[in-house]
């Protein structure tokens, strides 16, 4: 193992896994979190619930990486093996620690429990020479174990006991194991929306082709795409984040112009935690009337911390008669220009900000499909109003895809639309 972690691989525990029953966002979440720590992941696996198959996976990660994060298998079903098949490869004794199991009893007695069921015991079993990691949000602890092959984590497999452990007990392990690093691999990420690929990846090509070969040495970028929007990850070694950055900057300076209509500004990358913290920061509330996006919008904006300070409320007017009766739209326009149509689109918009008392109104209307489509209005015509102030602004989108995307993209659209204007206002 080279000295200080600075690369990693993830085996992936489950049969649920394998069969298709659960998505693998686990693997997906740490490699954006490691990254962010300078610790590429460099390989990943997925295995089932077959203590030979995991053991296979760590001996093999261990070859190829200095950090080894295992995720699943911890619980206290009998094909929880993932603490036997790497004891078994490290030739390590499994012992009860002690502070797991006073964790364990005062966790049952919360819940009103007498004893801890015995099969739940097995959790106070941790690897000998480990550290324990403290789980939050669950009765599985993680397990930190440094050994000479390589630094071996355990962690849950359920999301939300993963994500705690690594962004609590497991957070100063890594930060130190990266500290006295010589050189470390350090990313910008730029997050852009209502842009495709193709046409992004042109644009900047373009541009990029004038920066000299000298510049570009050592420096990458990688487009990562998904229904919501690209990222554009730089990515440099450096020993600290300055320096590798003052690597990018020729690139990132040179692509400014292509990138700033389409890019927002979030940590997470998440476009909702983008605007919620413009409106947090002005003192700001908005309010969502929803057509076909069916509470999408609101969903996102709820699921930040500290909605409650931004969000005033929102509502899905699904049929004509909601729209009519809860937000105050024209019979007559509907009858005149239809549902999907600028003018129901701005009337949604001022009508919700007018009921909520809201400082910006969203109003979506559009065919998702599959059915409902007409020759003027095809599934995937899209009309995303909004109103700030009271004065509204719509735009007609087109979007290709399922049903679920067009309302994916209508949604991540309507957001943009708000944080773009928010922009603006100050610019």
């Amino acid at each position: 193992m080279s000295q200080g972690a600075t690369s990693a691989a993830v085996v992936s525990v489950g049969n649920e896994l394998l069969f298709g029953e659960t998505l693998d966002t686990n693997t997906a979440w740490l490699g954006r979190k490691l990254a962010t720590l300078g610790i590429p992941v460099v390989r990943g696996y997925t295995v089932g619930d077959v203590a030979e198959d995991i053991g296979w996976a760590v001996r093999d990660a261990i070859q190829v990486a200095d950090l080894v994060l295992v995720t699943g298998g911890l619980g206290p079903t009998p094909d929880d093996l993932t603490k036997f098949a790497v004891a078994n490869v490290l030739g390590r004794d499994l012992v009860v620690d002690d502070r797991v199991k006073e964790s364990l009893q005062e966790r049952f007695r919360e819940q009103g429990m007498d004893g801890v069921p015995p099969t739940a015991y097995d959790q106070a079993y941790v690897l000998s020479g480990s550290e324990p990691l403290h789980n939050a949000e669950g009765t599985a602890p993680g397990i930190f174990l440094r050994s000479d092959e390589a630094i071996i984590v355990l962690l849950p497999g359920v999301p939300r006991e993963l994500k705690d452990i690594v962004n609590g007990s497991l957070l100063p392990h890594l930060e130190r194991l990266q500290r006295d690093a010589p050189d470390r691999v350090w990313h910008h990420v730029i997050h852009t929306t209502g842009i495709a690929e193709s046409r992004l990846t042109a644009l900047l090509e373009e541009r990029l082709a004038d920066v000299s070969d000298e510049e570009r040495l050592g420096v990458g970028l990688a487009y990562l795409p998904d229904v919501r929007g690209v990222d554009l990850r730089f990515t440099a070694f450096g020993p600290s984040r300055d320096e590798a950055f003052a690597r990018m900057a020729p690139l990132v300076q040179s692509i400014e112009d292509v990138v700033k209509p389409y890019r927002f500004e979030s940590d997470s990358g998440d476009l909702a935690e983008a605007v919620s913290q413009i409106l947090r920061e002005r003192g700001m509330t908005i309010a969502t009337a929803e057509s076909c996006t069916g509470g999408l919008i609101a969903k996102q904006v709820t699921g930040v911390e500290g909605a409650s300070d931004v969000f005033a409320g929102g509502i899905v007017a699904y049929s004509n008669e909601a729209k009519i009766a809860l937000l105050g739209v024209s019979i007559l326009d509907l009858a005149e220009h239809g549902a999907v149509s600028e003018t129901v689109a701005n009337q949604l918009a001022l009508g919700v900000a007018d009921l909520m008392n809201s400082d910006i109104g969203i109003g979506v209307t559009g065919v998702a499909g599959p059915g409902g489509g007409t020759e003027e209005k095809p599934v995937g015509t899209v009309w995303i109003a909004t109103s700030l102030g009271g004065e509204v602004e719509a735009r007609i989108c087109r979007y290709s895809g399922g049903r679920e995307a067009v309302r994916v993209k209508a949604g991540q659209a309507a957001l943009a639309a708000v944080y773009r204007r928010l922009v603006d206002s100050t610019a």
